[in-house]
């Protein structure tokens, strides 16, 4: 993969002025996509469940929540009023083409009126003042078409706050008794220790949904909800440290979970921390992790050739997407400009800034259930015991109920379970009657965790069950499998994928290290390694149908290949992978012996 040579690569996104002049680039190609009067903004043909009508609505919308801060920090861009327009258009049910419509039960519109509502609190002045009193009416008019309607039972409440907020605010008429009635609701989704939960597990809607949002009802509801604003204050800050850790010191983050082509977002909490004044870590470390992040992003080739943000994650990629990404549904990812809306002489942007604090080379998450190992490559792998939402979306095996994620090397999604090269088979173990059907591992049971280990237990088949232990061993780590089953199956098993080809140059000479016990995959800009510990498996490895990573569009899988015997069967490997070549020659001394692991003379209890 090779970015496209655009000018926002350039951009050293060092100062408040790099962060605006980068949002500014950003904005410039989406002047010639606006359609509708400037109420849509149509950058692509692919569609989500929503109708491509409301698609064009939602892209328009997301620009917002750059566009609202750059005015509010005192910056302005030439193109403005043709966006603006859409504050005209859209509301207004006599305009033919640009009108967004009335809005039913659980339409994609209420997400997007939070954009809305917070350039509306933002700066009325330049968002709400220039309207005529007729637009006025219109706005308000459409934005309280969200109350009292039914909306999904998450964090979409937040929705509804903020236009209420924002009328309020406003002097316009505003549903209060609507809006507590939200905010008690959210608030039965906070979980514990900093993490709210809903129907998804515990995700990056917490950083970038729920905690962001009650950020901005922080700063503009203090004088009139003082205690429920301090509880979200306590809950940032105990956020703050433990999210911290999905972060590597070169700014790029542990991709898990859903919504990831909202990509930058990620650094949205953060900014919006420091956008209600909160210094959830110094000043200088807040900066540094959401400049370390924008600067990672802005290398990576997540443009089209006119500078307009695509589908994806690392790279442009449909086939990571959920059913609800629009073309324009990546310009989620504009929340993180809400530092923007500081002053120049805020302390985020006076602080110097800082590289990553020190942080343990391991750390539990009670309430997600996983350990974050940082290693000495600057990689972060999330081990986790494994969630699984309450309701299915793309690629939720993938997403959710994998054994490892990790910052440098990322996770690879399916386009098929029959075949393995067509599963994501890095991080899995895999599970087939022998029919080439393969089965991973998805909802769990019996979640434990602590420093030294996960483990949860999971039944791919009715007669299988299998307890899997995870346990970071350095810079590699270690898996367990206690199987029983009622009769024969076959298995597979694989360790990180890396990169097979670069960029446009020539097809690198591999180095494929095969011993009994072993395989190993090396180029010059990375290795990975997968071992047998108790010696049932054989060693092998995949090349997956490309463009299944969301890192890397073409990978190398090394794995494991098992044969499960009707009774008790275990396994144990060590996994991992670097950017240095052969880091098969690092791996820790493992033996395991009747549920107790020796990792290099240490023992551990398998509990």
């Amino acid at each position: 993969m090779k970015a496209f040579d655009l000018p926002i690569r350039k951009n050293p996104l060092k100062t408040r002025d790099d962060v605006a002049n980068a949002l500014i680039t950003m904005l410039g190609p989406c002047r010639d996509q606006l359609v509708y009067g400037g109420s849509g903004l149509f950058v692509g043909n692919s569609d989500a469940h929503y109708s491509a009508r409301v698609a064009l609505m939602e892209g328009w919308s997301r620009l917002l929540w750059g566009i609202g801060p750059l005015y509010k920090g005192g910056y302005s861009f030439e193109d403005f009023p043709l966006f603006f327009e859409g504050f005209k258009t859209g509301p207004n049910p006599e305009s033919k083409d640009g009108y967004w419509g009335h809005v039913p039960p659980h339409d994609q519109r209420m997400v997007e009126m939070a954009a809305i509502s917070l350039c509306l609190l933002l700066q009325r002045e330049t968002f709400y003042d220039p309207l005529s009193q007729k637009e006025k009416d219109n706005l308000c008019t459409w934005l309280r078409e969200i109350n009292r309607k039914p909306l999904s039972d998450n964090n979409w409440h937040f929705f509804r706050v903020l236009v209420n907020l924002a009328l309020h605010r406003l002097g316009e008429e505003a549903d209060m008794a609507q809006m507590e009635d939200d905010l008690i609701f959210l608030e039965s989704l906070y979980a514990d220790d900093g993490w709210y939960h809903d129907a998804i597990p515990f995700d990056n809607y917490n950083p970038f949904a729920f905690h962001f949002y009650s950020m901005i009802y922080y700063v503009y509801a203090k004088d009139i909800d003082p205690e429920r604003c301090e509880r979200f204050k306590k809950r940032a800050e105990a956020f703050a440290s433990q999210y911290i850790t999905y972060f590597t010191d070169k700014g790029n983050s542990v991709p898990y979970g859903r919504s990831l082509t909202y990509r930058f977002a990620v650094s949205s909490f953060f900014a919006a921390c420091a956008f209600a004044g909160l210094e959830v870590l110094p000043w200088g470390v807040l900066k540094g992790l959401v400049l370390r992040n924008l600067r990672w992003w802005f290398s990576q080739p997540i443009f089209d050739s006119k500078g307009l943000l695509t589908i994806g994650y690392a790279y442009s990629s449909l086939l990571m997407a959920e059913e609800y990404n629009a073309p324009g549904s990546p310009y989620w990812a504009f929340k993180t400009f809400i530092i923007l809306a500081l002053d120049a002489d805020h302390p985020f942007w006076k602080a110097e800034e800082l590289p990553m604090p020190k942080l343990d080379k391991v750390t539990y998450l009670r309430m997600p259930g996983a350990l974050m190992c940082r290693t000495s490559d600057d990689d972060v792998v999330m081990l986790s015991a494994g969630q699984y939402p309450a309701f299915e979306m793309n690629h939720l095996a993938e997403k959710y109920c994998k054994f490892a994620y990790s910052a440098n090397y990322g996770f690879s999604v399916s386009i098929s379970n029959w075949g393995f090269d067509f599963t994501g088979c890095d991080s899995m173990l895999f599970i087939s009657e022998g029919d080439n059907y393969w089965r991973p591992r998805r909802e769990v049971k019996d979640v434990m965790g602590s420093k030294e280990m996960v483990r949860s237990t999971w039944l791919p088949f009715k007669d299988l069950t299998i307890t899997t232990w995870l346990i970071p061993a350095g810079d590699f780590h270690v898996r367990v499998h206690k199987i029983v089953s009622e009769r024969e199956f076959v298995t597979k098993e694989g360790g990180f994928g890396i990169l097979h080809y670069y960029e446009h140059e020539l097809p690198p000479a591999e180095d494929f290290h095969k011993e009994d016990d072993m395989y190993g995959i090396s180029v010059p800009w990375a290795s990975t390694v997968i071992k047998d510990v108790i010696g049932n498996r054989t060693p092998s490895w995949v090349k997956p149908r490309p463009n299944l990573n969301l890192l890397a569009s073409t990978t190398m899988v090394p794995i494991l290949e098992g044969k499960i015997e009707k009774g008790e069967t275990w396994y144990c490997a060590v996994v991992g992978a670097s950017s240095k070549e052969c880091c098969w020659n690092d791996l820790p001394s493992v033996s395991f012996s009747a549920d107790n692991v020796i990792i290099d003379g240490r023992e551990l209890k398998l509990i």
